[in-house]
C-alpha cells in the first residue's frame, strides 16, 4: 500500500511563537496557523471559515521563528502530519494531530512596534492638489 504524508499550508500566526528546550537541550517551537478559506454558498453569499492548525518546529528553525516571527505573521509551512497521544492525570487518553515543520518560509513579518511616520505627508481634507500632485 502506497502512503504519501505531506502537507503544505499558508496561513498567519494567532500567537507569538513559543520556544522551549528538551532535557537533551533541543530547541523546539510551538507556532498556532489560522489557515482561511473563503466560498460561496447556494444563495451566492460570501463566507469564511477558518481552520487553526498546530505547527511544531525543531532546532534552529525553531530558533529563527521564535526569534522573528510575531502574532499575524504570515507563514508558509511544509511538513508532516504527526499524531500525538497522551493521558491525562485523570486517565483519559488524547490524541492530537498536528504538522511536524520541515520548512517555515517568513512570508512576511508582523509589525512589532508602530511603523515610522512617512516622510511624505497626507494632504489636508480641503486641500487643493498642486501641479506636483497631479500624476500626468
Amino acid at each position: 500500500m502506497a502512503s504519501l504524508n505531506k502537507v503544505l499550508i499558508v496561513g498567519n500566526l494567532t500567537k507569538k511563537p513559543e520556544l522551549r528546550s528538551t532535557k537533551e537541550g533541543s530547541s523546539v517551537s510551538d507556532l498556532r496557523v489560522a489557515v482561511s478559506r473563503t466560498y460561496l454558498t447556494r444563495e451566492k453569499e460570501k463566507q469564511e471559515e477558518v481552520c487553526y492548525v498546530d505547527v511544531v518546529v525543531w532546532a534552529r528553525q525553531a530558533e529563527t521563528c521564535a526569534e522573528y516571527l510575531d502574532k499575524g505573521s504570515a507563514v508558509l509551512v511544509e511538513g508532516s502530519l504527526q499524531q500525538d497521544t497522551w493521558e491525562t492525570s485523570a486517565g483519559e487518553k488524547r490524541s492530537k494531530i498536528r504538522i511536524r515543520a520541515q520548512r517555515v518560509q517568513f512570508l512576511s513579518r508582523a509589525n512589532r512596534t508602530e511603523p515610522a511616520q512617512s516622510s511624505r505627508e497626507a494632504p489636508a481634507e480641503n486641500a487643493e492638489p498642486s501641479e506636483d500632485d497631479i500624476p500626468f
